[in-house]
Parts: C-alpha cells; sequence; structure tokens
C-alpha cells in the first residue's frame, strides 16, 4: 500500500495571546505607577514638632544644602538670580502663596533671603516645609 506524502504547514507563531500579555503589563505598570512630586535639587527638610500637613503651594522654591535655589525645574546659583523666575511664577499663581523647602543643612542667610524675596515679589502667603518629628525623624516624607 502506498501513502501519499502528508503536506508539511509551516511552522507558525500565534502573536494574538502574547499581544494580550503586552497590554495586561502595560495596563498593570500605568495603574500601580506612583507619581512623587518634588523637585531635581535634593533636600533633607527639617523636622518640626508642630508640622501640620498642608497642600503645597503654586510656587515651589528648593534651596540645597550648597545655597542652590531651585524654581519651576531650573537651577540657580543665587538668590538674585532666581528673582525674575519667582516673580514671574507668583504672576501667574492664584493665590500667590509659596513653599519654601529649605534643605536642613542650608545655609540660614540663604533662607531669609529667599524669604524677604518672595515677600518683596508681594507674595500673600508663605510656607516653609518640615516634617513631622513625631511620625518621621529619618524625614523622607514632606508635611
Amino acid at each position: 500500500m502506498e501513502f501519499l506524502p502528508r503536506r508539511r504547514e509551516k511552522p507558525s507563531i500565534d502573536m494574538s495571546p502574547l499581544v494580550d500579555v503586552v497590554f495586561l503589563l502595560i495596563i498593570f505598570f500605568t495603574v500601580s505607577t506612583t507619581f512623587k512630586s518634588g523637585t531635581g535639587l535634593p533636600v533633607s527638610l527639617p523636622s518640626a514638632g508642630t508640622a501640620a500637613s498642608q497642600p503645597s503651594g503654586p510656587v515651589e522654591i528648593s534651596i540645597g544644602q550648597d545655597g542652590r535655589i531651585e524654581v519651576a525645574g531650573k537651577v540657580f546659583e543665587d538668590v538674585e538670580a532666581a528673582r525674575p523666575v519667582v516673580a514671574e511664577a507668583l504672576a501667574q499663581a492664584e493665590p500667590k502663596v509659596a513653599l519654601v523647602r529649605g534643605d536642613r543643612r542650608a545655609q540660614y542667610e540663604t533662607i531669609v533671603a529667599v524669604i524677604d524675596m518672595v515677600r518683596d515679589l508681594g507674595a500673600q502667603g508663605l510656607t516653609l516645609a518640615t516634617f513631622r518629628r513625631a511620625e518621621d525623624p529619618g524625614g523622607d516624607e514632606p508635611r
């Protein structure tokens, strides 16, 4: 008895399960991702026993340990260089409130100069970022 030769089918990979898995991974990582608001300038905030949670002001000013100042994603070497950007940010902000995030090792003179500049530019409110001492002695989450 003579058999006819079978036609061999070319092997193929079904891509639809792979695409399903990739889409599920994309959805998972999109939903589970947390975005941390903060600045590019590393700031280690001081702690305070009476710190209270406050919504951050529309204008955030960070002062690094080395005295550099960050406003709106731009880093400046001194207070006077940051003045025009702070003035513009305060002009666009409503309400005109500033949040100053000073590093605990920053020079006190620099922090006072930033506070004076913000008040001079017409800020209606000013908040200093700290950590609540009782909750977080290491100082990782701002209050």
